[in-house]
């Protein structure tokens, strides 16, 4: 295979909150978003179209065919910016965790990038039902999570915002702010469709909004399990770990395995205000639960590093690896700290708009962490993943500087929001104290 082969244009489809089928997760931070459209420009939707007929759109034709000569699509930018600058792209995770299902790429591909849907079945999903949420997090908006509406409108001063399908309208119903663009899974379509598929299903990715709180999540598990085919299933989640369900844990008693992604960005004040209105005791609380769960249950923290917290994540990994008495959750030998992610976007919150001299101060933070980790003899997986943790993150960093463009709005974002939600900045993370004009 090639240096920028992935099997997801080829056994996966991916369904963003408002419905519209893109590419993958990744490719957000592109232009287009890595949505799938018609030639009319339009996007292929859950709640409306046939999921089929979308995987051999022109855009997935274009991308299989890049793939197979070697080259770089824009929808897989990130994925090559990241690998670049030494982090793990989604791409090399991807092809490690399919190596086994691989199709064979040259075989099964025409020469225009089509492939037989049938002989090539979906057997991975993306799945986010809507933007059901209990969050806020700074560096969301109203697509990601409901709980955002009120705070846009303040923000902007609209009602509106946009979407990869166009504006989308924030409307007052009986004193509840919402939007009807998010109702897609109402459709009984999509779940006929998605059901038609169930038993070639092997893996099953939620995101959201969020999906412990999403109902149709749960209708969808029961579903696996009275066909039969949870048995060989791999659920898999992104959830803020604000809640629970003791339902959902007996749910999971029947899925072959399943793998929780807890997206913990720190602790204490620092996550809170990251992912306002969270109560870290109480997430810790849910964490503790997690790490006693069954074998069968894998987890892991999913720390998104934002210029919020770059300075912070040092501290956290400290805690986690000296203070958490944590076992299970990043407990593995390839990921012993945590699993993270840079937040490209917004491009305002993202590490590469810290100004120069906030830069030196987190990449000598970094340095001092690697050679804590190396005083206090911990294992040679863990330094390794230190060191891979440490070249990532300040690499990225240090690659390119947003600071000219994004900077001023950085401040002014942060300050507007810390206004409405009573919070501080300076009072969560001192080092910034001084940048703020």
């Amino acid at each position: 295979m090639t240096n920028t082969f992935c099997p997801i244009p080829w056994i996966f489809q991916a369904v963003r909150s408002n419905g519209d089928l893109r590419v993958c997760c990744q490719a957000n931070v592109t232009k287009n978003k890595g949505v799938i459209r018609k030639s009319n420009g339009t996007a292929y939707n859950s709640g409306v179209d046939n999921l089929q007929e979308a995987r051999n759109a022109e855009l997935m034709k274009n991308i299989r065919s890049n793939m197979l000569h070697g080259k770089w699509s824009e929808e897989c930018g990130r994925c090559q910016r990241e690998e670049d600058n030494g982090l793990t792209s989604r791409r090399q995770y991807e092809n490690v965790q399919w190596k086994y299902s691989i199709v064979d790429a040259l075989t099964d591909t025409a020469s225009d990038g089509s492939i037989d849907i049938e002989k090539t079945p979906v057997i991975y999903y993306d799945l986010r039902f809507g933007n059901f949420c209990n969050l806020k997090c700074r560096m969301c908006g109203p697509s990601d999570s409901n709980a955002w509406f009120e705070d846009w409108i303040k923000l902007t001063g609209k009602n509106t915002f946009n979407d990869t399908s166009g504006e989308i309208t924030i409307e007052n119903v009986n004193g509840k702010l919402c939007a009807s663009d998010f109702d897609w899974p109402n459709n009984e379509s999509f779940w006929q469709q998605l059901e038609a598929n169930v038993h070639n299903i092997e893996h099953v990715y939620f995101a959201g909004g969020e999906p412990m709180l999403i109902e149709r999540h749960y209708e969808f598990l029961q579903k696996c399990i009275n066909v039969d085919a949870a048995k060989n299933i791999t659920v898999e989640y992104n959830t803020n770990m604000s809640t629970l369900p003791p339902r959902v844990i007996k749910l999971w008693e029947k899925f072959k395995h399943v793998r929780v992604g807890a997206s913990i960005d720190g602790m204490d004040k620092v996550l809170e205000y990251q992912r306002y209105p969270a109560k870290w005791d109480k997430l810790h609380k849910n964490l503790t639960t997690l790490d006693s769960m069954p074998e069968n249950i894998q987890s892991w923290f999913a720390f998104t590093v934002t210029a919020y917290n770059v300075f912070h994540m040092v501290d956290f990994m400290k805690w986690k690896l000296q203070e958490s008495n944590f076992k299970r959750i990043s407990g593995t030998k390839s990921k012993p700290i945590v699993s993270h992610h840079v937040a490209h976007n917004p491009e305002h919150l993202n590490i590469r708009v810290l100004p120069p001299e906030l830069k030196i101060i987190a990449t000598k933070k970094f340095d001092d962490f690697v050679q804590w980790v190396e005083d206090n003899n911990y294992p040679d997986y863990v330094l390794r993943s230190a060191r891979h943790i440490r070249n990532g993150i300040i690499k990225y960093m240090n690659s390119e500087s947003y600071y000219e463009e994004y900077w001023d709005y950085f401040v002014t974002y942060t300050k507007s929001l810390d206004k409405m939600r009573n919070e501080s900045l300076i009072d969560i993370e001192p080092i910034f104290e001084g940048h703020f004009k």
